[in-house]
């Protein structure tokens, strides 16, 4: 067996222990991966967005999901949905594989020998860029961060695990960063704690949402990871969005609230040990149902205490009903 893939699940390695991409690729929704960076809209037969690998105004960014492919007319990106996802996360080949496969990558890959023109530079991993930038940013007082969460009703006592950074939208394959704008920075934290990705929401310098290009784009490892703002406890509080964690901790103060980045990686939270008894915090929508049912059935299974909790006031999130009653 090719030791290179020997912690790739079993399912996804040919016989000689290489990765099969054909039967990877076929069990691997390219919209699924291009909806964690775009907002897609129905075209015919494909969807259409604004795309994450370079700015635009104007959409330009198609991806089929029949086929497993996807293409930008804007920068002339395309491929598959390896590709995809490795030019999303600043990933390898191998590093893009292992995250779909849903595997866990813990030993770092031993180098291989690559020639290399003199002068040529590398693009970093995602992971690596997500760990500068999080080192790079600072708190969010003063900051149009903070003004943004002003503007929520959440912008108090904002915990240490979400930062103000002016951070690129995307990175050259050279490894040149592309302009610096001002973003709101979540740290995405695994298992151990350790950050791992990062969560950047664009923002104006006055505040506001970003007008130009998609508002959200992670970097490095979000799934399974959690935004923490409180420690470890045996009881916490899950929620999808980042909003609706902030305004949970305001609505239950002393509570340990995290956040998972979104509906689909609920199900697919790494908790620590400590961690007995969850509760599930949704959308009062279908979706936010649905997903809330599917985060129940993963987390029971792994023995651990669960419960729901859904907005009430009539509100669609839990950010909304925290601004209705609290406003």
């Amino acid at each position: 067996m090719d030791e290179a893939h020997a912690d790739l699940p079993s399912r996804y390695r040919r016989s000689d222990g290489t990765i099969d991409t054909a039967r990877l690729k076929a069990e691997i929704s390219i919209a699924a991966i291009a909806a964690t960076a775009s907002t897609l809209k129905r075209s015919g037969r494909q969807l259409k967005g604004i795309c994450p690998l370079h700015d635009e105004n104007e959409p330009s960014f198609f991806v089929d999901d029949g086929k497993g492919v996807f293409f930008c007319f804007g920068c002339g990106a395309g491929g598959d949905a390896i590709a995809l996802q490795s030019r999303l996360h600043g990933q390898t080949f191998r590093e893009a594989c292992l995250e779909l496969a849903g595997a866990h990558r813990g030993a770092t890959p031993r180098p291989t020998a690559t020639a290399r023109r003199p002068g040529l530079r590398t693009r970093p991993s995602g992971f690596q860029l997500a760990r500068a930038e999080w080192r790079g940013a600072g708190g969010v007082e003063g900051t149009p961060a903070e003004a943004y969460l002003i503007s929520r009703a959440i912008g108090h006592d904002v915990p240490p695990s979400i930062r103000f950074g002016r951070i690129p939208r995307f990175w050259r394959d050279d490894g040149r960063p592309g302009p610096r704008l001002p973003a709101r920075v979540a740290a995405a934290q695994d298992v151990r704690g350790a950050v791992v990705g990062i969560l950047r929401t664009f923002v104006e310098d006055d505040g506001r949402k970003a007008r130009h290009g998609e508002t959200r784009l992670s970097l490095g490892r979000i799934r399974g990871s959690a935004l923490r703002l409180g420690p470890v406890a045996p009881a916490i509080m899950l929620a999808s969005a980042v909003e609706d964690a902030l305004s949970l901790r305001l609505m239950f103060p002393g509570a340990t609230v995290w956040s998972t980045f979104g509906d689909a990686n609920l199900p697919l939270v790494e908790l620590p040990p400590a961690v007995r008894k969850v509760t599930l915090c949704g959308d009062a929508d279908a979706t936010g149902r649905a997903a809330v049912a599917a985060a129940a059935a993963a987390l029971m299974a792994r023995g651990i205490e669960v419960d729901g909790l859904f907005p009430r006031a009539g509100a669609k999130d839990f950010n909304e009903e925290w601004v209705l009653l609290h406003t």
